[in-house]
C-alpha cells in the first residue's frame, strides 16, 4: 500500500539517516515510490538501489554527513539506538550524533529537517533511552537554523519484518500473553507503511516548528486486551497474564546486570521495565498530523493480519 504518496515534492533530493533500520528501510520504499531521490547513510556496503545514494559513514563521521547532507532538499533523522550499555552511549548516539548532523545541515542549508523521534520523549524521567530523546528534540527546537524543523512521535511501529511482535505472536501459540504493568494500560499503534507515509508526507513542507504525534486513527489508543483480540481473530483470545511493576523492574535489572557483564546491550533493562510500565503511551489528539485526502490505510487487525502473514511466509511462525 505504498507508493500513494502526493507527488508535490517530486524530484527532490532527501537526505535520510537509520536507512537500514525497521522503519527507515520501509521510509527509503515510500520516498523512492513518491518520485523523491534519495541519499542514505550506512555504516556497511550496501546493494545498488535505484534513486538512492548510499552514503558510508556514521553519525560521528563529519565528513560522511556534509556528503549525505550534499544538495538535500530535506533531511530526515531516523537514526538511533534504542539499547545501550549507560547513559552516555545512548546520548553520544541520540544527542551527539542529531548535534552532528544539525550542523552538517546548517552548512548545506536544506529547507527542511524532520527528526524522527519517539513519544518516550515526553517522559524523560523513565530511562536514559527516554532522557536521550527528549535532549536530541531539544537540540533541534531550540537552535536557530536555517530550515524549518519538524519533530515526529511515533507510536509503537509494527509490521512485516518487525522482530518485536513476533515475540507476541509466539506467546500466543501457547495461549496466554503477558501484560507489562495494569492492563488498563493504553497505547498507540501504527503500521510501518502507515508511519512511512507520513514522514514521506512531511517532507513536502508543513509543520514549521511543530512535534507531530501520529497514530493508526484510533483515538485513545489499546489496551492489551484489545490486542489480543485482533491479534487472535475468530480464534478463542489468549488469556492475559499480568506482570506486576515491582516484578518486571526486577527481571529488568537482573537481565540488565547479565548484559553489563557480557558487554551486549540489551533493550530488556529495569529502566525499559519502567518504560512498558507506564501508563499512558498514546498519541495526544492535538499533536495528530493531518494531510488532505489521506487517512491511515491500516487498521491495526488488517495490519497484525499483514503482519502474521509475513511472518508465516518467511518461516517465523
Amino acid at each position: 500500500m505504498t507508493g500513494r504518496q502526493s507527488s508535490e515534492n517530486t524530484g527532490q533530493t532527501v537526505a535520510l539517516t537509520g536507512a537500514t533500520g525497521f522503519l527507515g528501510s520501509q521510509l527509503i520504499t515510500s520516498l523512492v515510490k513518491a518520485g523523491l531521490s534519495v541519499r542514505a547513510l550506512t555504516r556497511r556496503p550496501q546493494a545498488d538501489r535505484e534513486n538512492v545514494y548510499w552514503v558510508k559513514g556514521d553519525l560521528d563521521d563529519k565528513d560522511a554527513l556534509l556528503e549525505l547532507c550534499e544538495g538535500a532538499d530535506c533531511i530526515i533523522h531516523c537514526a538511533g539506538v534504542t539499547k545501550a550499555l549507560s547513559r552516555d552511549a545512548f546520548f553520544d548516539c541520540n544527542v551527539k550524533g542529531t548535534k552532528n548532523l544539525l550542523q552538517a545541515a546548517k552548512s548545506k542549508k536544506p529547507t527542511r529537517f524532520i527528526l524522527v523521534s519517539s513519544l518516550a520523549a515526553r517522559e524523560p524521567q523513565l530511562s536514559h533511552y527516554a532522557a536521550s530523546k527528549a535532549a536530541a528534540e531539544m537540540a533541534v527546537s531550540s537552535g536557530h537554523w536555517p530550515f524549518r524543523w519538524a519533530i515526529v512521535r511515533p507510536p509503537a511501529i509494527y509490521g512485516p519484518g518487525d522482530m518485536e511482535i513476533l515475540k507476541i505472536f509466539k506467546a500466543l501459540k501457547v495461549g496466554i500473553l503477558p501484560v507489562p504493568g495494569r492492563k488498563s494500560n493504553q497505547f498507540s499503534m501504527i503500521h510501518v507503511e502507515d508511519m512511512a507515509e507520513i514522514i514521506c508526507k512531511m517532507t513536502a513542507g508543513g509543520f514549521g516548528g511543530q512535534i507531530i504525534e501520529p497514530d493508526d486513527g484510533k483515538s485513545g489508543g489499546y489496551t492489551m486486551k484489545e490486542v489480543a483480540l485482533a491479534l487472535s481473530g475468530d480464534k478463542k483470545p489468549p488469556r492475559l497474564i499480568t506482570i506486576p511493576s515491582p516484578l518486571l523492574k526486577i527481571f529488568g535489572i537482573l537481565n540488565g546486570i547479565v548484559a553489563r557483564l557480557l558487554r551486549r546491550p540489551a533493550i530488556f533493562t529495569g529502566q525499559k521495565a519502567r518504560e512498558l510500565a507506564h501508563s499512558d503511551w498514546v498519541s495526544r489528539s492535538a499533536r495528530k498530523p493531518h494531510f488532505d485526502n489521506w487517512s491511515p490505510h491500516y487498521s491495526l487487525k488488517e495490519g497484525l493480519n499483514t503482519t502474521l502473514q509475513w511472518y508465516r511466509q518467511n518461516g517465523f511462525l
